[in-house]
């Protein structure tokens, strides 16, 4: 049987942003509400879009709702959270405005003190976080906030001496460490700076903080020891190897140059620990609170996006609503900022994923004229229009990918030969095909969907009837739980003559695969053969009822009405 591998090659840009934080179907299209009649008709629309997660909406109706019944603290307080989770301005000026309605709520507060830091008041913003709750997750962020403004009122010895207690205090002390070196870093407090950057480790590279350390290191003069970090980091995330030449071209340049941008570091540090999916509200009310004090922290927009597009919950299906919002939050970031590949090549996935491969192969482009030899994003391409079934199409990435990656072609090269090899049989060009599959079987022995597709095909054309054999048998015992590759080993000893075998064979493959409209079609097949007819009519109406495309769909009524004719 013939089956495509979807596999993405990349997918969303799932990189580690912060200490702690590893850091993307259907058709696009805008949300239908109902319409709000008065404060309840508004309400429960607002009820409505947040079930359907799209907080845009639903702070809108909370708003229509607000201007009904000013004074209700329901609806103030569901109207705030989604008002902070939403990205747009109208948004943001809800959430300003809802804040100083509810005494004592932690996310209020926080909106609070950070509208007083942009306005360059820190002494008032240093007094509303002091405020904050000492509970456990708060708690956390809390002496950062605190210290940042204190730092915004020139006092960089104070709010070194506060974070100072939480040297060693458990899995989030690394964090006060790293915010007491920036602070003294931006307080041109060197020999702090070096002392707090010296006790930071990166034993495992993520990109903030690769970032931070390559900036100081630059900075005084250790270029070798900067290029090195930005190395490391390339090589334990090698997606980003695109946005290396502007990770160097600015490697100079101060990562945190005022007390705002490091108020929007600690809610980015504190959203990136937040790596568990029950979490997903607050990692998102920190991204946008980090975003609202720093608009161009793109390493906060990356990781909003995996986080609205749920990127890092493999159990989760993301809806059009939040891959558009994901996009939303990445629309921003310019071709000159230093992490622009990354987001392009997020926005690319997310394209894809909303069932709009030319937009998503367009944005690919622009990376490719920036990196035409970059394999990945070539076969990226390819992947997209081979997904959305441009078969003609995708091929040139593939070409070129294959090109780029130079001869003689690594192992791991198996994957473009293959793809590359589905799209040529697709358009009907097997002369073309045979050749790359075999290629991608030389270089992956072991695939047994190579294996699969080369044995079903040359079963197909009715060639080579024994290597097919063989190389099923292979695939079988590679992958003896496949129905699919059961399936294809029932029919070449359908096409051998060996019925009886391809029956046992073809109903297993059927107990697999209940729903393939193909495998069911392959067994009626063999009932028929066996002289089964009865059976064969049977199997090919269920194989009609699954259904399949239009050329197996025509293939079925043929055999039925040829062997089946009315009665008139």
């Amino acid at each position: 049987m013939d089956r495509i591998s979807q596999l993405s090659r990349r997918g969303a840009v799932a990189v580690c942003i912060t200490l702690s934080a590893c850091a993307a179907a259907g058709p696009s299209g805008a949300a239908s509400y109902p319409p709000p009649n008065g404060a309840y008709g508004a309400f429960l629309a607002a009820h409505y879009a947040d079930a359907r997660n799209d907080p845009d909406a639903a702070a809108k109706y909370y708003g229509l709702a607000l201007q009904a019944a000013p004074g209700n603290q329901t609806m103030i307080g569901q109207g705030f959270l989604a008002a902070v989770q939403a990205g747009g301005a109208q948004a943001q000026d809800q959430a300003q405005d809802l804040a100083p309605q509810l005494s004592g709520n932690a996310l209020a507060l926080m909106l609070l003190g950070n509208q007083a830091a942009l306005n360059g008041d820190y002494e008032k913003a240093g007094t509303i976080y002091a405020g904050l709750p000492q509970d456990e997750l708060v708690g956390l962020i809390k002496p950062l906030l605190v210290g940042w403004s204190r730092f915004g009122q020139g006092n960089t010895q104070a709010a070194l001496k506060g974070l100072q207690p939480y040297f060693n205090t458990g899995a989030f002390a690394p964090v006060y460490v790293l915010n007491a070196a920036m602070i003294a870093d931006a307080g041109h407090d060197t020999n702090d700076a070096a002392q707090y950057y010296g006790a930071v480790s990166n034993g495992q590279p993520n990109l903030r903080l690769a970032q931070i350390l390559a900036s100081w290191q630059a900075r005084q003069g250790q270029a070798a020891l900067a290029a090195q970090e930005l190395d490391s980091l390339v090589q334990a995330h090698p997606d980003l190897q695109m946005a290396l030449p502007g990770l160097q071209a600015r490697i100079a340049e101060p990562v945190v140059a005022s007390p705002v941008q490091g108020l929007a570091e600690a809610y980015l540090t504190l959203a990136g620990s937040l790596n568990q999916p029950a979490a997903t509200f607050l990692r998102t009310v920190f991204l946008r609170y980090a975003l609202q004090l720093r608009p161009d922290l793109t390493a906060a927009r990356l990781l909003l996006a995996d986080t609205l597009a749920a990127s890092d919950n493999p159990s989760a299906t993301p809806t059009p609503v939040q891959m558009q919002n994901a996009l939303a939050s990445l629309a921003p970031v310019t071709p000159d900022d230093a992490l622009f590949a990354p987001a392009a090549l997020q926005q690319a996935n997310l394209l894809s994923a909303l069932g709009r491969p030319a937009d998503a192969v367009a944005m690919l482009d622009k990376l490719i004229a920036m990196s035409p030899q970059d394999p990945g994003l070539l076969a990226n391409a390819g992947d997209m229009l081979r997904a959305a079934n441009e078969m003609q199409a995708a091929i040139p990435y593939y070409s070129k990918a294959i090109v780029a990656i130079g001869s003689p072609p690594p192992p791991a090269a198996w994957s473009l030969f293959f793809d590359r090899g589905i799209c040529e049989d697709s358009v009907n060009d097997w002369a073309a095909a045979e050749p790359d599959m075999l290629e991608a079987q030389a270089l992956g022995p072991n695939q047994p969907y190579v294996l699969n597709y080369i044995g079903y095909s040359w079963a197909l054309h009715g060639e080579k009837l024994d290597q097919a054999h063989a190389l099923l048998e292979r695939a079988v015992a590679l992958d003896p739980n496949d129905g699919a590759v059961i399936d294809s080993l029932g029919f070449v000893n359908l096409k051998q003559g060996h019925t009886q075998t391809a029956l046992g064979l073809l109903t297993q493959a059927v107990q697999l695969d209940p729903d393939d409209a193909e495998v069911n079609g392959h067994l009626g097949d063999a009932f028929w053969q066996a002289g089964q007819k009865l059976q064969a009519a049977y199997q090919w109406q269920r194989a009609l009822s699954l259904g399949p495309d239009a050329k197996l769909a025509a293939e079925l009524k043929a055999k039925l009405q040829q062997n089946f004719p009315p009665v008139s």
